[in-house]
């Protein structure tokens, strides 16, 4: 598993498709819905799909655990979302909450975890 972690509008998936290979038809970006399609490469917007498992009550690292064989071949990319001002609103801290737990479970089982920011890669692991 490869993680690539940064902020909003980093270049994140520019730089998989540059890094990795990765081609569009082998993207899976969430916008929503709370399951993962096996037969896509790249999962891209994971901080989405915690939301929208937390909309829909399913725990997120729950779902890790229990399908970490689902994430074993894949690049998943996250924005980065806990930095800043804390949210408001209780659905907002929870979701930073838990995309950021994720991120943790993600990238302590991953193989490489890349940092980017304006476009750059940084392997931290």
């Amino acid at each position: 598993m490869i993680f690539i972690y940064g902020g909003a509008y980093q270049g994140k998936l520019d730089f998989a498709r540059e890094r990795f290979g990765v081609t569009d038809g082998g993207v899976q970006n969430f916008l929503d819905g709370t399951e993962i399609d096996a037969a896509k490469k790249c999962l891209n917007g994971y901080h989405m799909l915690v939301l929208s498992q937390l909309r829909a009550g399913i725990d997120p690292l729950e779902y890790i655990s229990s399908n970490m064989g689902l994430f074993e071949d894949k690049i998943i990319i996250c924005d980065d979302i806990s930095s800043g001002v804390v949210p408001l609103g209780e659905e907002n801290r929870r979701w930073r909450e838990a995309a950021g737990r994720a991120a943790v479970l993600l990238s302590s089982r991953a193989d490489e975890v890349w940092r980017i920011f304006c476009g750059v890669g940084t392997r931290l692991k």
